[in-house]
């Protein structure tokens, strides 16, 4: 039937005569289902030039054919073949079980109901009937949704239903049965405060939008919350064999960590305070870690994650953004939930179609439960609002390369800056990279390699991963094969296979976001002989206004191409600042192209 549908015009056609298949549609009923008052003089030839193509559309399908009958057209379909017909059938065979006093099987048959919807019904077929159809399929839609709701409700799945009808109710806001069942779900939950909340908010929308009050069965639950009195359903559900659905297991996403984390036992120590004081607290715990590129923030969220995944009896959830991947665009957060709602046991057809009704839906599921949610390479805060758990126990880690003031700000989120390791902690990471014994026997040549590498992390595994494909090499060869010249020093951190390895696209993805005014002060830096320089160092070597370069620093440092290590004194990493180097070049292209995308 999709390959007959064909323009918008010929789609509404074809939706009449399915809608009324088996009755004869006759030619101007058809001109006012398509066009209605605003029907052109050409309407009846364009109707017949319509049917006379969906006739060789259907043509080769047997069962399917469209009939001229006493001056109209009829539609000869199999019942079968269309949808709505399976989804009436379904629906009432899962009413007949309800009745029955099988919830379980109720609720899977309204479920297999519901997972026949693809979106709006007639999304985009034009005309008055398909306006009308489109608000009658919505609300069978509707009617099959809350059904369901109602036997997850009576079989005691309270937490399950409430996350699902809070975001319906978002959606359908003056829907007096919606809001009834969720009441019931949250006060069967435990969340009485919550029940009575979303009463008072629903009554004053009624009051507001209709000049109505609740209806008296709304009244009554609220009424019977308040007093003491309210009697959760009791499941009257028969056990069938086979129909009870395994309960979920408890998501575990987080990737696989590093066997040994070096040099962040400080950090980790912060963040294991901060996951043992998560139950206590009235607010749910954030932690955003952040660094420069290359300096471990996804490898210390991961070990961290699994360091503390015992404190999460719930489950741990992962999602990479793509806030600065490479080549990417960072992911939508409607994307991100879908994916958890699903992991949390949401069926697909059950998720809502907007953000804010998702995210609703996460928070309701993630209420009473401790669970750890990490976040990777966030863009922006903005991203993060609708991902993040909404009551205390749960634990949220973010990593991104930008500071993230208003994730600190709003949600009192704990700021963690990971620095390149110190000289002691990148000998131990090579060691344990490369073997003690190897490295122990070349001393010189080790630091050699850890000055070259700049004490980050991604640099040293770099040329660890080379030193360990080359066993019997010496480490002072080595150290004399990559020892950087004028021009090439990030040569060296090169990678064809991972461009998430490649140290110079990793700070050029940083670089990429500045905006011109900051990244000239970056390209100007460059001639700047040292490491560590002050405000007024900056602005002598960019020949610029001491006031517009102070105003500026800060960009850079909220990208992490540089740090502030006293007032108004900086530093940069060499590696970053041999990258300002070759952007400064004359020769060299700005890094929004084959840097990037390498």
């Amino acid at each position: 039937m999709e390959e007959a549908a064909g323009q918008p015009r010929q789609c509404a056609v074809l939706a009449s005569l399915l809608l009324r298949a088996g009755r004869p549609v006759s030619l101007p009923r058809l001109v006012d289902d398509v066009w209605g008052d605003e029907a052109p003089p050409s309407a009846v030839g364009s109707v017949r030039t319509y049917v006379y193509r969906l006739r060789q559309a259907l043509g080769e399908q047997s069962d399917s054919s469209v009939r001229l009958v006493d001056g109209g057209y009829l539609l000869h379909i199999r019942p079968d073949d269309l949808d709505l017909n399976r989804f009436k059938q379904t629906a009432a065979k899962a009413r007949e079980a309800r009745s029955n006093g099988d919830l379980t099987l109720a609720a899977d048959l309204l479920s297999q109901s519901l997972s026949m919807w693809n979106g709006v019904a007639l999304a985009g077929v034009p005309g008055p009937f398909a306006d009308m159809q489109r608000s009658v399929l919505g609300e069978l839609r509707l009617a099959c949704a809350e059904e369901q709701l109602a036997c997850e409700v009576e079989r005691g799945r309270y937490a399950e239903a409430a996350a699902e009808l809070s975001a319906l109710l978002v959606e359908h806001p003056l829907r007096e049965r919606i809001c009834g069942l969720l009441m019931t779900a949250l006060y069967g939950a435990g969340r009485q405060s919550e029940a009575l909340t979303i009463y008072h908010t629903t009554s004053h929308l009624l009051r507001q939008r209709l000049g109505v009050n609740p209806s008296p069965e709304l009244q009554q639950v609220h009424e019977r919350i308040l007093s003491g009195r309210f009697q959760l359903p009791q499941s009257t559900n028969r056990p069938v064999e086979g129909r009870h659905p395994a309960a979920p297991q408890a998501p575990a996403q987080l990737p696989a960590a590093l066997p040994s984390l070096v040099g962040r036992e400080k950090e980790q120590e912060q963040l294991e305070r901060l996951a043992d004081d998560a139950e206590a607290s009235s607010s749910v715990a954030i932690c955003v870690v952040g660094g420069m590129a290359g300096v471990g923030k996804t490898a210390f969220a991961t070990a961290t994650g699994h360091r503390l995944a015992g404190r999460f009896p719930d489950g741990q959830l992962f999602a990479d953004l793509h806030g600065a991947g490479p080549g990417a665009e960072p992911r939508d957060p409607a994307e991100v939930l879908a994916g958890f709602l699903q992991s949390l046991g949401v069926r697909p057809e059950a998720i809502p179609e907007t953000t804010q009704a998702r995210g609703l839906m996460f928070r309701g599921l993630l209420a009473k439960r401790r669970m750890l949610v990490v976040l990777d390479n966030a863009a922006s805060t903005d991203q993060l609002k609708d991902l993040l758990p909404g009551s205390p126990g749960s634990m949220a880690l973010v990593t991104s390369r930008m500071q993230l003031h208003a994730l600190v700000a709003a949600y009192q989120a704990l700021p963690l800056t990971l620095l390149p390791l110190s000289q002691a902690d990148a000998r131990s990471f090579l060691a344990r990279r490369l073997g003690a014994s190897r490295t122990a026997a070349e001393p010189e040549a080790v630091d050699r390699i850890i000055r070259f590498a700049g004490c980050l992390p991604l640099a040293l595994a770099n040329i660890a991963a080379r030193a360990a494909y080359r066993p019997q090499m010496h480490l002072a060869s080595l150290a004399d094969e990559y020892a950087p010249s004028e021009h090439n020093v990030l040569d060296a951190f090169a990678s064809e296979e991972d461009p998430a390895l490649d140290v110079r696209a990793s700070i050029a993805r940083s670089y990429r976001q500045l905006d011109p005014e900051a990244a000239c002060l970056f390209r100007a830096l460059s001639a700047w002989p040292g490491a560590m320089f002050a405000a007024s160092d900056a602005a002598n070597t960019a020949a610029q206004p001491e006031q517009r370069v102070r105003q500026t620093l800060p960009r850079l440092i909220h990208a992490h191409l540089i740090s502030e290590v006293g007032p108004g004194r900086y530093s940069w990493n060499r590696l970053v600042a041999a990258f300002a180097a070759e952007q400064a070049r004359p020769s060299m292209p700005e890094a929004s192209g084959q840097a990037l995308t390498t």
